[in-house]
């Protein structure tokens, strides 16, 4: 029994925050060796003294004196400042995971930093880290979740591929967009006139993706293309050799002079030539 306590008193000394040993940064197995202790020896420890291993970093269940660790709060508050900044959008709420009480830092003498670590999306759940840079770093992973609210077009009520949106079928409304990892539709870009590409059901919101411009010209359709040059204006009739919208480059062939033009279709089947 006698050898037991001694172990333990060596456990405790070993990974006291006062003790030369400690490093926040150091591997444990390191540690566990500078310290003469194996792993086997010190899980007989965990268990009498209630020495916490938390996240890679060492803490002690008996409690320190006052201002020997970190506190939580300025951990906290650094992540939210941080992720506030990160996203600049008004329109969000960020809420940041707290941290386990029993999870006890060394006291940083200088400000903590933040940093989004490789692959994190500042959106939905996400974490980021929080550091220490001072002469004994350290750092420590924090969960957050981040919801973005932004006005956006959405469907009224369910609707087949191949429609044409009306105003009918379109509204604008505040909701969640998940950090823009999608591409909405704002307020500014109204999708009334485009056609879906699939069918959409009521309350989505509306995606670039998922719209197009109709079809207004099909290829064998008779057109009639306009040439335009200094004050003269030429017409003629022609075949489309490709299917467009309005607005898009299209290929048509004069009838008469079986000449293949080039020009935009514009509205009531109008090819403006380029000339």
């Amino acid at each position: 029994m006698t050898q037991v306590i001694d172990f333990v008193a060596k456990v405790e000394i070993a990974f006291s925050p006062q003790h030369a040993l400690i490093n926040p940064c150091m591997d444990l197995s390191e540690l566990l060796y500078n310290a003469g202790i194996s792993m086997k020896n010190l899980l007989i420890s965990v268990l009498l003294t209630g020495i916490n291993l938390v996240g890679g970093a060492v803490a002690l269940a008996v409690t320190p004196a006052h201002g020997t660790f970190h506190a939580h709060d300025d951990i906290l508050s650094t992540a939210e400042e941080f992720i506030v900044r990160s996203v600049g959008n008004p329109d969000s709420a960020v809420s940041v995971k707290p941290l386990d009480r029993r999870l006890q830092l060394r006291r940083c003498s200088v400000a903590l930093t933040a940093h989004w670590p490789p692959g994190a999306r500042p959106a939905g759940h996400t974490s980021l880290g929080i550091r220490c840079d001072d002469h004994k770093p350290w750092k420590i992973f924090v969960g957050a979740h981040i919801r973005q609210y932004a006005e956006v077009w959405t469907v009224t009520s369910a609707v087949s591929r191949g429609t044409i949106l009306d105003r009918s079928h379109v509204r604008v409304e505040k909701r969640e967009v998940g950090g823009g990892h999608f591409q909405y539709l704002a307020p500014a870009h109204n999708p009334v006139g485009l056609m879906t590409k699939r069918p959409l059901h009521g309350g989505d919101i509306l995606q670039s993706q998922a719209l197009e411009k109709p079809v207004a010209v099909r290829r064998g359709d008779h057109v009639m293309v306009i040439a335009r040059k200094n004050g003269l204006e030429i017409r003629a009739a022609a075949m489309a050799l490709d299917s467009a919208a309005i607005g898009e480059r299209i290929r048509v062939r004069n009838l008469s002079s079986k000449k293949e033009l080039e020009g935009i279709l514009r509205k009531n089947s109008l090819v403006m030539l380029n000339i």
